[in-house]
């Protein structure tokens, strides 16, 4: 998920670039920033242990985040301290599941940290994502749930169905030669299939990114810019709330007259909605989209906008990221390559693949299956964040006291590598480990893999349709082409913030024989 807040004004960026950082570097600064030591800061999680400077300051989070290397450094220091270390001076990181499971669960008296106010696409007002009102959030929840859940006249199936078939003649028409192959930058095409895909969804008609593989709204290319620092900041509460106040975006945040950035999205989104509304709240246009379904559970018109915001950042990133993720390892990987393709011709061949797969078909197929849960192991589509506050009273994580009103986020890439639970070679890509021991041994696994769509009262929305998209889209591509990474050295460029961006993503791609 690329999380954001509204993007600022093309103009004065760069500015804000640096009056953040000059403001974190600042002699006189407020301690939450300032690298100097405050002993009261330290103290109240003393027993914690993790780099000095975090201990202190938010500046070890600021620049480590600016690497792009947050995984891996995440990933060292947690191996050098343990499940649970300290981040800041008011922040924990943990990989531990159990723990995960307990403060993320339906009954949890945890709360969200304040950091979800960075993450509002609509930096006007909050939609289920970053709504930090846990009563607020359970109720908008309800009313959005059966349309993410495609329930009613959402056929989500269908919609994937459309967009994987205009994914797969692209690559037939666009990209092979006169002798069957050609290059394809499948980094770029994938995210072109899901930012259309989730306007489908959400809204009953894609931008056309894909069919034009062109970035309609310069949404990608303004994202990609903004991320790292964005992204960045988020780690310094003081900036956080600096860029997400009234005053700041009164002066720079994007408003839905602008011609582009996120203020033309935000447009976009806001004349969608009015055109749904027309005279009466209560009129459906029949589309089959989650924004009738929204309507008719009692979304207001301004609730409709936030929710729809929020879709084309969240949505289209994370489940790029999966899809990106999954097909690098399994091209990497040619025995695992070799042996779904031959689960996907049997498959075929005996009948039990129709075209297109259903999503029934492909629960049944247990090296896809694997497979799936494998590459979503190795590349998450979110690294870190979404901290979680511990409330009145304190508790207990780890085997060690935490202080009420302490934020405690998730280092997803470390648990997904946890040797405890996935093995000594858990830093291979080996679909296998879902496939060679018992029922329960498989079980506990897959059910640390669900983490990566969140647990309980905070479980990703999207997660049905991300399901939908993963069991067919790799299925519909390898039983119409081969395909081959053009550069092994250097097979894409990948940068690790709270979420991952990746592009240079080059293949190869052959087609097959019609099987």
């Amino acid at each position: 998920m690329a999380m954001t807040i509204g993007f600022p004004s093309h103009g004065i960026r760069h500015n804000l670039r640096l009056c953040s950082l000059n403001l974190a570097l600042h002699p006189y600064a407020p301690v939450s920033i300032s690298p100097v030591r405050n002993p009261i800061v330290w103290h109240r999680l003393r027993q914690f242990p993790g780099p000095i400077l975090a201990k202190f300051s938010y500046l070890w989070g600021y620049f480590a985040m600016r690497t792009g290397r947050m995984h891996h450094i995440l990933a060292k220091e947690q191996h050098e301290y343990g499940k649970i270390m300290r981040i800041g001076p008011n922040e924990l990181l943990v990989y531990d599941p159990e723990t995960l499971w307990h403060m993320n669960s339906v009954r949890s008296t945890y709360g969200r940290g304040n950091w979800y106010a960075s993450i509002q696409f609509d930096p006007y007002g909050h939609s289920v994502l970053s709504e930090p009102d846990t009563a607020k959030h359970d109720r908008r929840k309800a009313q959005i749930g059966s349309g993410y859940a495609g329930k009613g006249n959402v056929n989500l199936e269908q919609k994937v169905d459309s967009q994987i078939a205009i994914l797969v003649n692209i690559l037939k028409t666009k990209y092979l030669n006169k002798s069957g192959q050609g290059i394809v930058d499948f980094g770029r095409l994938v995210r072109f299939f899901q930012i259309d895909l989730v306007t489908l969804v959400g809204s009953g008609e894609p931008w056309g990114d894909l069919a034009t593989e062109t970035d309609q709204f310069d949404f990608i290319s303004i994202a990609d810019g903004v991320v790292p620092f964005l992204h960045s900041f988020m780690m310094i509460p003081l900036l956080r709330d600096f860029f997400a106040s009234k005053f700041f975006l009164s002066l720079a945040g994007p408003k839905a007259t602008d011609k582009k950035g996120m203020g033309r999205f935000l447009g976009i989104i806001k004349r969608n909605v009015e055109r749904r509304f027309g005279d009466s709240p209560s009129r459906a246009t029949g589309q089959g989209d989650m924004l009738d379904e929204w309507i008719k559970h009692g979304l207001t018109r301004r609730e409709c906008e936030l929710e729809l915001a929020v879709q084309v950042p969240a949505g289209s990133e994370t489940s790029t990221t999966a899809i990106r993720g999954i097909m690098l390892y399994l091209l990497s990987a040619p025995n695992a390559y070799e042996r779904l393709q031959q689960e996907i011709s049997s498959g075929i061949e005996g009948g039990l693949i129709s075209d297109p797969i259903t999503q029934e078909e492909a629960k049944r197929m247990p090296y896809l299956q694997a497979v799936i849960h494998e590459g979503l192991r190795m590349v998450p589509p979110a690294t870190t964040g979404f901290p979680k506050k511990v409330p009145a009273g304190g508790d207990t994580l780890c085997g060690k006291f935490v202080p009420a009103g302490t934020d405690v986020f998730v280092n997803m890439w470390s648990m997904l590598r946890n040797k405890e639970v996935f093995g000594e070679d858990a830093d291979i890509f080996r679909p296998e480990r879902f496939l060679e021991y018992d029922t329960a041994k498989k079980a506990e696994r897959v059910k640390n893999i669900d983490l990566a769509f969140g647990h309980g009262r905070w479980m990703c929305p999207g997660k049905t349709l991300a399901w939908f998209e993963l069991n067919k889209i790799f299925v519909e591509l390898l039983r119409n082409f081969d395909f081959q990474i053009v550069n092994p050295e250097s097979p894409w460029r990948c940068r690790g913030y709270s979420s991952f961006l990746i592009d240079d993503f080059w293949i190869r791609v052959v087609e097959r024989s019609p099987l």
